[in-house]
């Protein structure tokens, strides 16, 4: 989603937090459902498969199916896909599910035991995916902070690190950027990597990762850098004060500068950007607040 600075048209946060609501989209089947509905689209069955998932890069949970007797076949996995997905519910396979993949079992034979972590060839019985699943996401949610962001004091071990070509998708939005410094490096990385991104892999409180985008107007790189760090001190600290919001990141690119937030309460927080880049001077410039969520990415 795409909010112009330099307009004044207010932001509607009720409608933009439906669109990532987790409980958005279609619920949840439970095992016999979406085996059936799955075996009757596909004609593939997954009643005898176990499964495997871990947590990968981004906070992403990958998942494989050990199917016995298949074949690996585009269809089979189409529909181990599509398993998951009624399995889970739309939101939380969005949101939460990296990679699905099926791997063929010996038609009969004796099938491995219980592990957690994929990669290690281990499988547990399928009746467990939801709850693994569900376990993984309580476990991450338990290693981010308790409260939002804002309301962390203290001083925050930044990460600097440069892109070139191949380290972040080529049609993204922030596709030229060339250096990035941020407190929440897994974050930007799995963001710019063109991977699907939802904002509650990274937060439990219900902010939305966001950024400011701007045409530099600078021709020398040390002054575009220096008035990129003075309006990110000046966001920061507008937004903290506010309790709408904190600074995450900045970033610099070929033709654009970007700073990265956690934003809380979201309109709030996009009026406060607004304001902040009029007292800078940077309002003239071509600017605007996109949202990270895959959800928002195409709507304006």
């Amino acid at each position: 989603m795409r909010v112009e600075v330099r307009s004044r048209e207010p932001l509607d946060e009720t409608t933009l937090r439906a669109l990532v609501d987790p409980a958005r989209g279609a619920p949840a089947l439970d095992l016999d459902a979406a085996l059936t509905a799955t075996r009757e689209r596909y004609a593939v069955d997954f009643r005898a498969a176990r499964a495997r998932a871990g947590v990968a890069r981004g906070h992403l949970i990958d998942v494989i199916l050990e199917q016995p007797g298949g074949s690996g076949a585009a269809r089979e996995q189409e529909a181990a896909e599509a398993f998951v997905d009624l399995l889970l519910g739309e939101a939380r396979f969005h949101d939460w599910i990296g990679t699905v993949a099926v791997a063929p079992a010996p038609r009969g034979g004796p099938l491995r035991v219980v592990q957690s972590r994929p990669g290690d060839g281990h499988f547990f019985p399928l009746v467990e995916l939801a709850g693994a699943i569900g376990a993984a996401v309580s476990g991450i949610h338990a290693g981010l902070p308790a409260g939002p962001l804002w309301s962390i004091g203290g001083e925050q071990r930044w990460y600097l690190f440069e892109l070139d070509g191949g380290e972040h998708a080529e049609d993204t939005v922030e596709s030229d950027i060339m250096l990035v410094s941020t407190f929440m490096p897994e974050l930007l990385k799995s963001f710019l990597s063109g991977a699907p991104f939802a904002s509650t892999r990274f937060s439990r409180s219900s902010e939305l990762f966001a950024y400011l985008k701007y045409e530099n107007r600078e021709a020398d790189a040390r002054r575009a850098l220096a008035r990129r760090r003075v309006l990110e001190d000046a966001l920061d600290a507008a937004l903290v004060s506010e309790r709408a919001g904190r600074v995450i990141g900045s970033g610099m690119g070929v033709t654009h500068s970007y700073v990265n937030f956690a934003l809380d309460r979201v309109a709030h927080a996009v009026d406060l950007i607004r304001e902040v880049m009029v007292k800078v001077g940077l309002h003239v410039a071509p600017s605007a607040v996109e949202f990270c969520d895959a959800p928002l990415a195409n709507r304006v």
